[in-house]
């Protein structure tokens, strides 16, 4: 069953819609200025300087009371009012100073000359804003449009007799612009006639040629005025407009006439030709690949083939696809890339420096399509001019060679300086060195050695493998550099890098000396490590001894002002007396090892010295414990916020406190001093460390 329609009252959609009266006396008003605004004047806006601005008043003046095309200041701010404004001053600009007033065909630029029209039909259509109005006539404009009156000859001002008829007047002579320069013309010949007989004459001077494919071609280069003429010509003969002995004289001009009035592309091939030959057209792979389409498919003349002959034009290049030739050009930047770094870091450039890691695999690439000969010929020439080589199998010779060289010399410096060409392979000096002299006796080895590099080795001593003597061990050099520049380093810092006749050395140095003081009165050390102990002031006969005791009563001197001083004992590494900090170490290390006395353990525990600080509640804690004892006084709880901004030092005191704890690292003291606070833990009861 359908929905049931509701019944209606009788006469109910016969009554008409009550119509809502609007009250009488209403009407819109414009908001008034707020109270604390001062009444309306005309506000100048400090930053209008032009005097073409429209004027400009507040948003809540009247609009009674507003001066007509007023704006307020939001609007000469905006970029409309701006550009509408600068272009009328460009107008003004460009129009003589003399002229007071001007109108739209005194503007001598086409492109502003139209600008003006456009407006001039919109104020013709009421559709022009006041202020735009208000902004053309503080410039002057005069709102006419149209071409500059003509001036009428002076016969023509004379009164005519009544019932006589106004001769005919010429209006394309009286536009001519010729007409009011000096006529040279041949008597009886008019000016129009004898000025389009020198262009025609200056054109066939221009491309004076017996062949008409050269004539064309020598129309390609003509100056601008005289091809824009031919270019009319050439228009009114397509139209019919041409006069039959004009166009018979064109004729008989070298080019052929017809065929350009047939090529309908001439001007714009023209100029594109024109461009490319300058190197200034935009896509000019494009256009070039066009022109090598066209003359395989037969549609481009033959005069203009000759003509990009004769410019050099690339035929092979252009007939190449686009994608080719944007990889190509890729090519280029890349090329141009790695000639700045060679010029930078120096030739040979290394594929191993960092600035070369982009450029590889295009290296390797472009090596690898020379090989299989996939690169243009003409392209291969182009960049060996430029210094690319495509074979780097010569280049990596070279650099083989001259590495060799240089380590050879290295080793020709070694033996003589240590008498000897014994390298071990982790030479710690020099460890390339070391390891290249193992790969050189390697290839010796196997025969992939040269004859004159065997031969070089063989003066220097130098054999494929070692013979050891048992009488004389071979020491390992790597290992005792590495020893020697360990205790040259503590030297350094603790001696100025010679040895002492008597101080603070470690047991295992104190020890390697002397097992060096043994191999050389054997006779096992080599000259070279002589040379390195020599430099540390070491003497065999007078070993670096122990450390003289220790001064208790200058070092108990020195705590008793340190206390007086600070108030505590607690010498820190940081401590300018370096003596003091080091006593205070070795008393701990002796509690520690039970080698200190009761009487200076007694005497260092009068003056308050803490034997394990770790262990026990300094003093900087105890004064953020009773700032938070205060805090706990004044609130009645430590539940402090964690960025508590009238103490940030204590909100970061307890919040290290709730973390110590949870990791285990408080004292038993410290847990039950913050238990008296009811502190706050975050995960329950914490353990001490010390339990």
């Amino acid at each position: 069953m359908g929905k049931r329609k509701s019944k209606k009252r009788k006469n109910k959609l016969a009554r008409p819609p009550k119509k809502k009266t609007p009250k009488a006396g209403v009407a819109w008003e414009y908001p008034v200025a707020p109270p604390e605004f001062e009444p309306w004047e005309e506000v100048e806006d400090e930053a209008a300087t032009s005097p073409l601005d429209a004027p400009s008043v507040p948003w809540h003046a009247p609009r009674s009371e507003r001066p007509f095309g007023a704006v307020d200041p939001s609007m000469r701010e905006s970029t409309r009012y701006r550009k509408f404004r600068d272009t009328v001053a460009a107008i003004r600009e460009a129009v003589p100073e003399s002229r007071k007033s001007f109108a739209t065909y005194d503007v001598p630029d086409l492109a502003l000359r139209r600008w003006l029209t456009r407006y001039c039909s919109q104020k013709e259509a009421g559709k022009l804003a006041d202020w735009q109005q208000v902004i053309l006539e503080n410039a002057g404009f005069n709102w006419k449009r149209g071409r500059r009156p003509v001036k009428k000859a002076a016969h023509a001002t004379r009164k005519r007799p009544p019932g006589s008829k106004a001769k005919p007047t010429n209006r394309k002579t009286e536009r001519d612009p010729s007409a009011d320069s000096t006529d040279t013309s041949p008597k009886g010949v008019p000016p129009r006639e004898a000025a389009w007989t020198e262009a025609c004459e200056a054109l066939g001077g221009a491309c004076a040629a017996t062949n008409p494919d050269l004539a064309m071609q020598a129309l390609l280069g003509v100056e601008e005025p005289l091809y824009r003429w031919l270019h009319k010509q050439v228009l009114a003969a397509r139209s019919d407009k041409l006069e039959p002995e004009r166009r018979q004289r064109m004729q008989g001009l070298p080019f052929d006439f017809e065929r350009l009035i047939a090529e309908r592309d001439f001007s714009r091939w023209r100029k594109a030709f024109n461009a490319y030959a300058a190197g200034e057209l935009e896509n000019a792979d494009n256009w070039a690949a066009k022109q090598a389409k066209a003359r395989k498919a037969g549609d481009l003349p033959e005069w203009r083939i000759k003509a990009l002959d004769t410019i050099g034009f690339d035929w092979e290049k252009a007939a190449l696809p686009p994608s080719q030739l944007k990889m190509e050009a890729r090519w280029r930047r890349k090329l141009e890339h790695y000639l700045k770094l060679k010029a930078t870091h120096g030739d040979p450039l290394p594929m191993a420096h960092p600035a070369v890691k982009p450029l590889r695999s295009w290296l390797s690439r472009m090596r690898e399509c020379y090989k299989k000969g996939i690169l243009r010929p003409e392209l291969v020439a182009e960049f060996e001019a430029k210094g690319f080589e495509f074979s780097g199998m010569a280049r990596f010779r070279e650099n083989q060679e001259r590495e060799w060289k240089r380590q050879f010399d290295k080793l020709v410096a070694f033996k003589a300086r240590f008498g000897h060409a014994r390298v071990p392979s982790s030479y710690a000096d020099d460890p390339e060195f070391g390891a290249w002299l193992a790969h050189q006796r390697e290839n010796w080895k196997l025969g992939k050695l040269k004859d004159e590099k065997i031969a070089k080795f063989r003066e220097l001593g130098v054999e494929p493998t070692y013979k050891e003597s048992s009488q004389t061990p071979r020491p390992h050099l790597s290992a005792w550099l590495k020893r020697y520049r360990k205790l040259l380093a503590f030297l350094r810092a603790e001696h100025n890098g010679r040895l002492p006749k008597a101080g603070r050395l470690l047991e295992k140095d104190r020890q390697w000396l002397k097992r060096q003081r043994d191999k050389m009165q054997s006779g096992q050390l080599e000259p070279w490590q002589i040379e390195k102990l020599d430099a540390i002031d070491f003497n065999p006969e007078a070993l670096p001894g122990p450390p003289p005791p220790i001064d208790w009563e200058d070092r108990m001197a020195r705590l008793r002002r340190f206390v007086k001083d600070h108030g505590h004992a607690r010498v820190a590494r940081s401590c300018p007396d370096k003596k003091l900090y080091r006593f205070v170490q070795t008393v701990r290390k002796n509690k520690r090892q039970g080698k200190l006395s009761p009487e200076q353990e007694r005497e260092l525990q009068a003056i308050g010295f803490s034997f394990d600080p770790g262990n026990e509640v300094t003093p900087a804690w105890m004064r953020q414990y009773e700032a938070l004892l205060r805090y706990y006084q004044e609130h009645g709880h430590c539940q402090m916020p964690r960025y508590y901004s009238k103490d940030k030092g204590l909100a970061e005191f307890v919040a290290q406190q709730k973390r110590r704890g949870h990791n285990g690292m408080l004292l038993a003291e410290h847990i039950r001093l913050l238990n008296r606070l009811d502190f706050p833990w975050t995960h329950g009861q914490p353990r001490a460390k010390d339990q």
